[in-house]
C-alpha cells in the first residue's frame, strides 16, 4: 500500500482519505497537480481542492490513475453525449461518508469555539457534521448532510476529541 507524504502525493487511487492528498485533474491549473481529498464516497474521491490554485471541483483522475485508457471515448454512430448527474455525489452521501470516518462524540457548535479536522460538530440549525477542513485561522468548512457549510470560529486553544 502506497503512503501518503504532506510534500507530494503518491497514495494510490482509493488509499487518500478524507484530508489526505491524491494526483488528480486541475481545471484551473490546466494539468495534474497535488489535490486536498474534501469527500469521498466509498473508497473514491469525490469532491477535490487543489493545493496550487485552491480552486475546489469534482475529482477527476489524473494521468497516472488513466495510463493505459484511451484518451477519447468513441460513441456509437447515432448516438447522442448525455452527461450524467448520478457522476456527481449527493450531498446526503458525502455526509454520510464523512460521518462514518469522524472521530469522537459530537461537539456543539460553537462561533468562539475552535475545532480540528474530522471532529464531529452539532449545529442549531445544520444538524449533525464533519469539520472536513480549516480554510483559515478562523473558519472551518463542515459537510452537513444539506451540504457544505463554512463556519466561524474562535480564536481558543484547539479542542480535540476521541
Amino acid at each position: 500500500m502506497a503512503s501518503i507524504q504532506t510534500g507530494k502525493a503518491t497514495a494510490a487511487k482509493g488509499d487518500a482519505g478524507v484530508g489526505g492528498y491524491v494526483d488528480a485533474l486541475c481545471g484551473k491549473c490546466k494539468g495534474v497537480t497535488s489535490h486536498i481529498v474534501l469527500a469521498k464516497v466509498g473508497v473514491k474521491p469525490t469532491r477535490v481542492e487543489c493545493r496550487t490554485c485552491h480552486a475546489m471541483h469534482q475529482f477527476k483522475a489524473g494521468a497516472a490513475a488513466t495510463a493505459g485508457k484511451p484518451a477519447t471515448k468513441t460513441k456509437a454512430p447515432g448516438t447522442r453525449s448525455v452527461r450524467s448527474r448520478a457522476a456527481e455525489p449527493k450531498p446526503e452521501e458525502a455526509w454520510a461518508a464523512s460521518m462514518r470516518q469522524a472521530r469522537g462524540d459530537a461537539l456543539k457548535y460553537e462561533p468562539g469555539g475552535r475545532y480540528v479536522a474530522s471532529n464531529r460538530l452539532s449545529h442549531a440549525r445544520f444538524g449533525d457534521g464533519v469539520v472536513v477542513r480549516l480554510s483559515s485561522a478562523t473558519v472551518c468548512e463542515v459537510v452537513f448532510k444539506t451540504g457544505t457549510v463554512k463556519l466561524i470560529m474562535g480564536s481558543t486553544p484547539a479542542r480535540r476529541s476521541g
